[in-house]
């Protein structure tokens, strides 16, 4: 297609500079074959522009071309020098068109360059230890929360940009020798919409205390009424794990654009509860369950810098339960009422994790406030 392009605009360059230098038939006149030939070059500009659009080229390159190739007629009309303006103009009108280009695909090249070396291909074996096996869960409660948060594939155009960016296509883009126009269709890299990593959610503060006492056990709730908030916690890890800013995954030790977990807005249970606290119970990284305390809500990037606590009795009971393949337990203490969910290894997340499907990766820890 480039090609075509190519020699659409020199065959017709071509044509009109044929058409001016031509010998006229009578002195200082101009035939209508002469004409003609130099009529063509607009009309061959404007092919060669509809394809350069079409092979994803830039169209101000066409406009470039066009209107300099108009100039060019108007040179024909001036006398004496008439036939040296406009075979000067045509020419530049290529010269300038296709270097502008040949400017715009270097600049090109070198965000590429820029991009690839910003998000290179590393390990995370050692970031993220692969979990215990899990062998009592919920096949019915993973499959439901797949459900509820989707695939990665709906929105995953961080990842399919940082695929691409990998890809044998840019490769050849970088290797290929030759005039850089040639080289140009072959990246289809969308700079403009690329999601950048470097946009982490900022911080969100816990709703509530850092931790005032709560009595961790109480009265245990039935499971018709638990189930009402299993939405709500799938709806917690679905924010929390954010899909949509997935890398580019080979396998464990060879990934780009890894972007830590964490909360890009606050999770709002069913009325009448309202969040007062929010803590990642980890299960991967410690030898026994260790509860992350942050004044912020969970984030992946500040796990060596706050402190932990180990689990309480309600957690540890909890803790219990969901490695006998439970989702969400939930016990009530007057107003307040602390939940504990599974963060199970679904489908997408086993591929950075490792282990298999359905094994316990951690637990969120809530605890909420029944408002009246």
């Amino acid at each position: 297609m480039l090609t075509f392009t190519i020699l659409i605009s020199l065959s017709t360059l071509a044509a009109m500079n044929y058409g001016i230098w031509k010998p006229p038939t009578k002195r200082d006149e101009f035939t209508m074959l002469e004409l003609l030939l130099a009529v063509t070059m607009p009309i061959g500009i404007i092919c060669s522009g509809l394809f350069s659009m079409c092979s994803g080229l830039f169209g101000w390159v066409f406009l470039i071309q066009f209107s300099t190739s108009l100039l060019g007629l108007i040179g024909l009309v001036i006398p004496r020098h008439g036939r040296r303006v406009a075979s000067g103009i045509t020419v530049s009108a290529c010269v300038l068109g296709w270097g502008m280009l040949a400017w715009t695909v270097s600049e090109h090249h070198h965000k590429i360059d820029e991009i690839r070396n910003e998000y290179t291909i590393v390990s995370i074996e050692n970031r993220l230890p692969t979990p215990s096996p899990t062998p009592d869960w919920s096949e019915s409660g993973v499959d439901a929360a797949e459900k509820i948060i989707g695939k990665p594939n709906d929105n995953a155009s961080q990842a399919e940009q940082l695929e691409l960016l990998h890809s044998d296509h840019v490769k050849d883009f970088s290797s290929t020798p030759g005039f850089g126009v040639g080289r140009m269709p072959r990246s289809q890299l969308i700079l403009e919409e690329f999601r950048r990593s470097k946009d982490y959610p900022e911080p969100i503060p816990q709703p509530g205390t850092l931790r005032d006492e709560i009595e961790p056990t109480g009265d245990a709730w039935p499971d018709a009424k638990v189930r009402d908030f299993f939405g709500f916690h799938v709806g917690s890890i679905g924010n929390f794990a954010n899909f949509k800013r997935f890398g580019y995954f080979i396998n464990r030790r060879k990934v780009a654009g890894f972007a830590p977990h964490a909360f890009e807005s606050e999770p709002k249970p069913q009325v009448p509860y309202t969040l007062e606290r929010l803590e990642l119970v980890g299960l991967v990284r410690n030898p026994e369950p260790a509860v992350y305390v942050s004044e912020f809500l969970p984030r992946m990037t500040e796990l060596d810098a706050v402190a932990t606590r180990p689990a309480d009795s309600f957690e540890a009971a909890g803790l219990k339960r969901l490695a006998a393949g439970e989702d969400l337990v939930a016990n009530a203490v007057g107003s307040k009422v602390r939940l504990l969910g599974a963060i199970r290894n679904m489908t997408t997340c086993v591929k950075c994790h490792g282990g298999q499907r359905g094994d316990l990766l951690g637990a969120f820890s809530y605890r909420l406030a029944e408002t009246k």
